[in-house]
């Protein structure tokens, strides 16, 4: 398993981080966020809709399968952890 699934914490510490740093550059440079979605038109709102579009797709799909994959996922993680302890 990679470092970045192991330790979620430390995963969005350093997307944050970096997000700060690209901030500051972009600061800099006298840019903001509107500015930016003012700049790439309207794909943004493009990308906003079709992803809109696919999470009400796949919400009731995702959710009814997290009700199985969750638990047993759950249980496996216990069982590996007893298992360590145990041997």
């Amino acid at each position: 398993m990679s470092n970045s699934m192991s330790n979620p914490i430390g995963t969005i510490i350093k997307l944050l981080v970096a997000s700060l740093i690209v901030g500051w550059i972009l600061k800099a440079l006298n840019l903001d966020a509107s500015d930016l979605l003012d700049s790439l038109g309207g794909f943004a709102d493009t990308l906003m809709n079709i992803f809109a579009g696919f999470v009400g797709w796949a919400a009731g799909p995702i959710l009814v399968g997290a009700v199985i994959v969750v638990p047993i996922w759950l249980i496996r993680v216990i069982w590996k952890r007893a298992a360590e302890r145990r041997g």
